[in-house]
């Protein structure tokens, strides 16, 4: 939708007029469990002579979606002005969904990397993250809220 100039949000409003809709939209799907097993049932749905192209498709979109928000955020930031290389932005968040400590299969670090790539520097906290654990899996260290720095964008 966002390539066409249609907001998701509004499609979403208004789908959800409709008594028996599900709002189910693209996002950070990541952790042990949602973000991996769907492959399983698409591994198997292949052995049987199916090709599940809804499920894949659905993959493919939540996949790609750390690329599409941090595009985002870079194509606001050069709408403001703001320049990109050098740029300071920080990221509220690391684990896989809120108030977990979870880090497992986060996409919140697709969002880090592709920053990373435009040369951004990417500053990161959450209180639920062990920092051991963050660098080590992801080589981020997270800051406290104290310590993050004054930043281009969030």
């Amino acid at each position: 939708f966002d390539k066409i100039g249609i907001d998701t949000s509004e499609v979403l409003e208004a789908a959800g007029t409709k008594w028996n809709f599900l709002k189910f939209k693209p996002g950070l799907v990541g952790g042990h469990c949602i973000g991996v097993d769907p492959y399983y049932l698409t591994h198997k749905a292949d052995m049987l002579g199916y090709h599940p192209q809804v499920i894949l498709a659905g993959r493919r979109i939540n996949d790609g979606m750390g690329k599409f928000i941090a595009e985002q955020t870079i194509k606001q930031m050069i709408a403001a002005g703001s320049p990109i290389k050098g740029a300071k932005v920080n990221v509220l968040g690391l684990t896989f969904k809120e108030d977990c400590a979870d880090l497992r299969n986060s996409k919140v670090i697709d969002i880090i990397r592709e920053l990373q790539s435009y040369g951004v520097e990417v500053s990161v906290t959450d209180p639920d993250a062990d920092p051991e654990e963050a660098v080590h899996e992801y080589g981020v260290r997270p800051v406290t809220w104290a310590e993050l720095p004054r930043a281009d964008a969030i």
